[in-house]
């Protein structure tokens, strides 16, 4: 039966149930379960939702993880704006290698976590910044939609670490005058200043074992911008470049690839992409902001992918901060593979149970299997998966791309820790500080302020140095010119002048103007050594010039 109510208690009635209904769903709320992103892959130790109840404010971290994991997947929603602006064939393109994004999806974890992180570049005159703005470089490009991506709340600091006319040679020696040693991304891009030549090869892998190796294990990535100039139509040092990042599983990316041969057949595109020299022709070596731009959103765009396929995946985590766990688990792994002598059948069975849980999510071509029994060997040996482990991915080669086959495992290349003194140190313990001086001046070119020189300029001018050496290896790095009128010294380690090593600064090699290597011993006993060099009366330079510019010496 319908009762009518009264016009006077309808809106008491209302209110009430507006109230009930307000109440029913805060119960509903407080006592629905916290969302969590952090599942337990291979039982590493993790900051979960069973942990909040142990720590009070760590509950306050897990809802900022969970607030980052909703910002960066709402951006992984959104129409990609790189896909709509260059398509995605041209983004395909650009990416000559995309490795494992092991240690990109490791620097989105920090991000995830609210780490403050720093985020560092080292090249040639195109990442300084030549003929631009500071704030249209692509790398502070890059920098800026990074910030925007990842939020306010997280720190990120930017250093520029590049130098013009500089290489792999220099930077392999020398990256720790430039960039923090607790970097935890690191984008290199040398891959015009460095010619297509072999030595390349051993320079970028070295370059790539220190920087691999800094205490943060940051992530690293090769970048090659756009040019024509210094290596033909199938770029410069690239082409040495790529098989050393594969190697090391560190990604390429390649701004050429996709605009070469387009430009080649439109070249009224040449002077909208590049800087003017000048004598207002285009400088086909630098391009411009608008270079600039595209080459630092071709980085973001790789980034923002590795970050929207690790969001999307089924057991996508956010593991705690490493503290090396991954080495240890595929430490304690390898150790399962040692033959033990005293195993019993039962011992082995525990033992493959215990793989079974602990690799359950890993592919099946690289989890652990057991060779048939035999009547000699009644536990069959335990072998590691064909396929590389999802714990060895990021982790650095134990020997060198152009070593030969060596079956031991005991056999690992040390690490790489060279030493640097150079005219473009930021601190004082690098200076290139002679200790003794006679007639080398400190200089710097009054139009290029960013290209320091220590200069010897007449016959017979001596510089001495000190420093030291652990393998026995001593490198000059000096300019190299075919129209500075540049001379030749000689330099020879302690006294033995008769095991000297000339350094020749001109060059017939067109109008590359650029730092370059030379040995000077590769044979010293290690300890404190003194590094003497003299301008000499010869010289290769046609029109007589004595003038040479040292940049750095290194050792190691």
């Amino acid at each position: 039966m319908y009762l009518p109510v009264s016009p006077s208690r309808r809106p008491h009635i209302f209110l009430a149930v507006l109230l009930g209904i307000a109440f029913i769903l805060f119960l509903h709320n407080i006592h629905q379960p916290r969302p969590s992103f952090f599942p337990n892959p291979f039982h590493s130790p993790t900051v979960g939702s069973s942990d909040v109840s142990h720590s009070t404010g760590l509950e306050v971290e897990d809802y900022r993880v969970r607030d980052r994991v909703v910002r960066m997947r709402g951006y992984c929603e959104r129409e990609d704006g790189f896909e709509k602006e260059y398509g995605r064939t041209n983004l395909r393109l650009t990416r000559a290698y995309e490795g494992s994004h092991h240690r990109f999806r490791r620097l989105l974890h920090k991000v995830l976590r609210g780490e403050p992180l720093i985020i560092s570049v080292i090249g040639g005159s195109i990442t300084k910044g030549h003929h631009i703005e500071k704030d249209e470089i692509w790398f502070h490009r890059f920098r800026e939609w990074f910030d925007d991506y990842v939020g306010e709340d997280v720190q990120i600091t930017e250093v520029n670490g590049a130098a013009p006319a500089t290489g792999s040679d220099y930077y392999s020696f020398c990256f720790p005058l430039h960039i923090p040693e607790n970097s935890d991304l690191v984008l290199v891009e040398l891959a015009v200043n460095d010619e297509g030549i072999l030595e390349h090869v051993e320079n970028m892998e070295n370059l790539l074992r220190g920087l691999l190796d800094m205490p943060h294990k940051p992530a690293v990535m090769l970048v090659e911008a756009m040019a024509f100039s210094g290596g033909g139509m199938g770029g410069g040092g690239g082409r040495m470049h790529l098989p050393v990042a594969q190697y090391y599983d560190v990604p390429v990316l390649n701004q050429r690839h996709p605009l070469a041969n387009h430009f080649a057949r439109y070249p009224q595109l040449v002077r909208p992409y590049f800087t003017e020299d000048w004598w207002g022709n285009p400088d086909t070596r630098h391009v411009n902001a608008r270079g600039h731009r595209d080459l630092g959103m071709l980085v973001a765009s790789f980034v923002k992918d590795v970050a929207c396929q690790m969001l999307s995946e089924e057991d996508f985590s956010v593991p705690a901060p490493e503290v090396d766990e991954e080495i240890s688990l595929l430490s304690a792994i390898t150790n399962i593979y040692a033959i033990d002598e005293g195993q019993t059948v039962e011992d082995a069975q525990a033992q493959d149970e215990h793989l079974v849980r602990q690799q359950t999510s890993w592919p099946d071509q690289t989890k652990s299997w057991r060779k048939g029994a035999t009547a000699e060997q009644p536990i069959g040996e335990l072998m590691p998966g064909l396929w590389t482990t999802p714990v060895e991915y990021g982790m650095m080669p134990r020997m060198r791309i152009l070593n030969g086959w060596n079956p031991d495992p005991n056999f690992i290349v040390p690490p790489f820790h060279p030493i640097c003194l150079s005219t473009r140190a930021r601190e004082p313990r690098f200076n290139l500080t002679p200790s003794a001086n006679d007639g080398w001046d400190y200089w710097i070119h009054p139009e290029h302020l960013d290209k320091p020189y220590l200069v010897g300029r007449v016959p017979g001018a001596t510089v001495t140095f000190e420093l030291e050496t652990n393998v026995g290896l001593v490198k000059m790095y000096s300019l190299k010119s075919k129209t500075f009128g540049l001379g030749t010294i000689e330099c020879w380690v302690d006294e033995e002048r008769d095991r000297s090593a000339k350094v020749i600064g001109w060059w017939d090699n067109g109008d590359i103007n650029i730092g370059r290597f030379d040995t000077i011993r590769d044979d010293l006993r290690p300890g404190r050594h003194t590094v003497t060099c003299e301008v000499l009366e010869e010289t290769s330079d046609p029109g007589g010039g004595h003038d040479f510019r040292m940049i750095s010496l290194m050792s190691v």
